[in-house]
């Protein structure tokens, strides 16, 4: 495994009283109204860390993470959460098949459109990947995803049982490969984004999207950073055959390999993409869309301005791209802010297909960390706790639903939150 990189960003604004957590902040452009949030939640607190967030069709809520790598020899699995009440409450799932199975090094979860799970669990050689059609209650599972030597792993399904995998593999590239078995099995494995097309960023992906086409016609695609400043996506229009390549940014002086791109889809071929940008003594959020999945690009823009940006993630829906991140008001970037920055999960989102953004503000008046935030992966010593990213999804009502870090002690002990959009 390399170094893991990615961002958290969060915004220092006051909490407004009872009726909901929005609060404006000056810090991020825009002229759409704040959204109301309602109280945060606290999933686990079992140290878990880089919590991903999935809604299924009929409402459910999942939430994923890791515990740290083989963390409990000689079975490992990552720690899988559902909530059937909108998020008020969280059940930790049983681990069933996987229970002794390696994991917890990074991990993600797909939810297709009947409901099935489809779930990639890092280890140290290669991914265990499992499924469940009945909610998470019961999994069948397989220790070896099929591409070895594997880093920062991500999973898509369409239909049909197709579920797609992406892998950085050390040092070839990002591989693509696809599933017809609701992801227990990987017989197909093709080069999406070879080292070339990262400018020799040997670096591990952002997450993948995916478009219901039918076997030789799904919509696959995904981000990655490059090493010249900009952000590159591999897309595939026949079910992950064949793959071309596009730059959602182009090359420029900033440094874009420091955190997570994120992608999202919002349907008939729309999709959003955002990215931190470290340029000097600052950490910015930058935007770019498409209309025909990512074959062109629009202009990208700067949307968060002001303080301190780290991980930004997207969501999309109908007209709606909704933005989340850790944020401070201090100014440099995550790993050189002062030892009293405080950082907080923050939110901007945009009614009109990302033409406006609503002013940057916090969902959750705790600070989820104070201090520097180191982002070289596993080459850090300290000020690890919030992992390399946290995620928003739109549920089926259009509410934004965040899940995110909190260090409880600035130090090694965390928790994992969730709050959703009143």
């Amino acid at each position: 495994m390399v170094p893991r990189r990615r961002r958290l960003v969060a915004v220092l604004a006051a909490a407004s009283a009872a009726g909901g957590l929005a609060a404006l902040s000056p810090l991020a452009t825009g002229v759409a109204n704040a959204a109301t949030f309602g109280a945060p939640v606290v999933v686990s607190g079992d140290n878990a860390s880089e919590p991903g967030i999935d809604v299924a069709p009929d409402g459910t809520l999942y939430v994923n993470a890791p515990v740290g790598l083989l963390s409990t020899i000689p079975g490992s699995p990552s720690d899988v959460f559902r909530s059937d009440d909108g998020g008020t409450t969280w059940t930790k799932l049983p681990a069933s098949l996987k229970a002794n199975l390696p994991g917890s090094g990074d991990s993600d979860i797909a939810v297709a459109a009947d409901g099935t799970l489809s779930e990639t669990d890092l280890w140290l050689g290669s991914s265990t990947v499992a499924t469940s059609a009945d909610k998470g209650q019961t999994w069948l599972a397989n220790p070896v995803q099929g591409v070895l030597g594997q880093d920062r792993q991500w999973v898509t399904a369409t239909s049909g049982g197709r579920v797609y995998h992406v892998v950085h593999q050390i040092p070839t590239g990002l591989w693509v490969s696809r599933s017809v078995d609701s992801g227990l099995t990987y017989p197909q494995h093709n080069l999406a984004a070879s080292v070339l097309d990262q400018t020799g960023c040997v670096c591990p992906p952002g997450n993948m999207v995916s478009e219901d086409g039918g076997l030789t016609g799904d919509k696959v695609g995904g981000v990655y950073a490059t090493s010249d400043g900009g952000v590159g996506f591999y897309r595939s229009v026949n079910g992950g055959l064949t793959f071309t390549n596009t730059r959602p940014a182009p090359a420029s002086s900033a440094t874009t390999d420091t955190a997570f791109p994120s992608v999202a889809d919002g349907g008939n071929g729309k999709l959003a993409v955002v990215w931190q940008a470290d340029a000097g003594n600052s950490s910015t959020v930058w935007l770019n869309t498409s209309n025909d999945f990512g074959a062109t690009w629009g202009t990208p823009r700067q949307i968060v301005t002001g303080g301190t940006s780290l991980y930004p993630w997207v969501a999309y829906q109908g007209s709606k791209i909704a933005v989340s991140l850790y944020h401070t008001s201090a100014s440099g970037t995550p790993d050189t802010v002062g030892s009293s920055a405080q950082w907080f999960e923050s939110y901007t989102e945009s009614l009109d297909g990302g033409a406006t953004f609503s002013a940057l503000q916090t969902v959750d008046p705790t600070a989820v960390k104070t201090g520097p935030v180191c982002t070289g992966g596993i080459n850090c010593n300290s000020n690890r706790e919030l992992g390399d990213f946290q995620q928003v999804a739109i549920d089926g009502g259009g509410h934004a639903v965040m899940s995110y870090c909190r260090s409880i002690d600035n130090a090694s002990n965390t928790e994992i939150r969730f709050v959703k959009e009143a």
